[in-house]
């Protein structure tokens, strides 16, 4: 039952989408009414060489100097637009995501196999604390979180990698609202999630297909974009500052700026 109370939120979001288009009768993809009609173009690349073993995921810094990178073998790092890569919070575990709420600056990561959600309180992020268990899917696998993002109204969207694949919408006042099943769709693991605000929309990291992927709300796939460059992709940051997305390789612990026009 508590899997199906998420949809009455997004069908909500896509009534008030639906009643806002009505105002425009001129639709274009330099001005999207809806994540349907929104479109953005992807340009060129560039690499950034940094020292953070196995980078499973992104989120903006606190300071907003650079990012948070998850790593799976040293905890947090902080990693500087150049690549200058130094300890956040440092820990031998799992970690495989990490997110921050933009206006406490709470950081939340997640540890794979033991499915657990954890809130280093700011400002001095020496608090740790446990927020949930996800242990119905996942636990004591290689297959288990992989993905969390900051949402909004104190929701986090939480993703498990496959197996199977497990899009989560947990509050931080109510716990788990929803979730929902992604295995029979075009996405072959969640392996990192980012919320854009700007676009009220949802991207997700495959990096078994080499592909960055623009979803609703839902999950459910609007554009795929190839990133056969990059080896293991399991971290992505949506950034409109630089007109980019920044994708980070767990293979080779590089950041790739990938360029997009309307963005």
């Amino acid at each position: 039952m508590r899997h199906n109370r998420y949809y009455p939120l997004i069908l909500a979001a896509a009534l008030f989408a639906a009643v806002s288009s009505c105002s425009h009768k001129h639709l274009s993809p330099e001005s999207p009414d809806t994540p349907e009609n929104y479109k953005p173009v992807m340009g060129t690349y560039a690499e950034i060489n940094t020292t953070c073993e196995e980078i499973s995921g992104l989120c903006l810094a606190p300071n907003g100097d650079g990012f948070l990178g998850a790593s799976d073998e040293n905890g947090i790092n902080h990693i500087t637009w150049n690549g200058t890569t130094t300890d956040f919070y440092k820990g031998h575990f799992d970690c495989e995501g990490v997110t921050i709420d933009p206006q406490t600056k709470d950081v939340y990561y997640i540890i794979e196999n033991k499915q657990e959600v954890h809130r280093l309180v700011a400002p001095d992020y020496k608090k740790d604390e446990l927020i949930c268990v996800i242990s119905d899917v996942g636990l004591g696998t290689n297959n288990g979180l992989e993905g969390i993002t900051w949402y909004k109204d104190r929701t986090l969207l939480i993703g498990n990698q496959k197996k199977p694949v497990v899009l989560i919408a947990y509050s931080l006042d109510k716990g788990e609202i929803s979730r929902r099943d992604l295995s029979s769709g075009p996405l072959n693991e969640i392996a990192d999630l980012c919320y854009d605000p700007v676009r009220d929309v949802l991207w997700i990291a495959d990096s078994k297909n080499r592909t960055i992927n623009l979803c609703n709300l839902n999950g459910d796939l609007l554009q795929s974009y190839s990133v056969s460059f990059i080896d293991n992709g399991e971290g992505l940051y949506v950034d409109h500052t630089h007109s980019c997305i920044w994708v980070s390789d767990d293979t080779t612990s590089k950041i790739y700026k990938i360029n997009f026009t309307n963005l």
